[in-house]
């Protein structure tokens, strides 16, 4: 069963890279499409500024579960020299349980943030006023994602500390 789990979060993880990349590569095309907008056809375009703030927020939030799978957060490699391999699991599980602590918080408040947008119609007060919901949903995914994220990469290190 954690076998199916762990493969589960490892290919939502690449789902979420390709989604990241793909909110990105979107963003690279309205900003210069903004560009050639306002400075070569002297429109003021309100909403691709908008667009792209959303699109950003969602790459972060929601590719964070990918980073994770490939280690790409921040670690503490110098610290490890000095350490045993039991030793560096035992603090990555430490670490890793402090930062599921964090995400199940984020996971609450971005619920919270969210439904409330949701439910009092709560929009961006600008002329396209797109609902908030949607923004603030990419941190509810995001923060649901490395929630699961953690807790297999957690059920890794236990597996790996069983080995010693």
């Amino acid at each position: 069963m954690t076998d199916k789990f762990i493969k589960f979060t490892e290919q939502v993880a690449k789902i979420c890279g390709i989604f990241a990349a793909g909110c990105l590569l979107l963003s690279i095309v309205l900003i210069t499409e903004l560009v050639f907008e306002r400075y070569l056809f002297r429109n003021a375009i309100t909403w691709q500024t908008e667009l792209v703030t959303m699109l950003l927020v969602a790459s972060t939030f929601i590719g964070s579960a990918w980073v994770l799978s490939e280690k790409g957060h921040v670690n503490m490699e110098y610290l490890y020299t000095f350490m045993s391999e039991k030793s560096v699991t035992k603090l990555k599980i430490f670490t890793d349980s402090l930062c599921l602590i964090f995400f199940l918080i984020l996971l609450y408040v971005s619920f919270e943030i969210t439904a409330d947008a949701f439910i009092n119609n709560h929009n961006t007060g600008t002329i396209w006023s797109p609902p908030l919901w949607i923004p603030y949903s990419s941190m509810l995914i995001g923060a649901f994602l490395m929630t699961i994220s953690y807790v297999a990469q957690i059920i890794k290190l236990f597996r790996k500390l069983k080995e010693f």
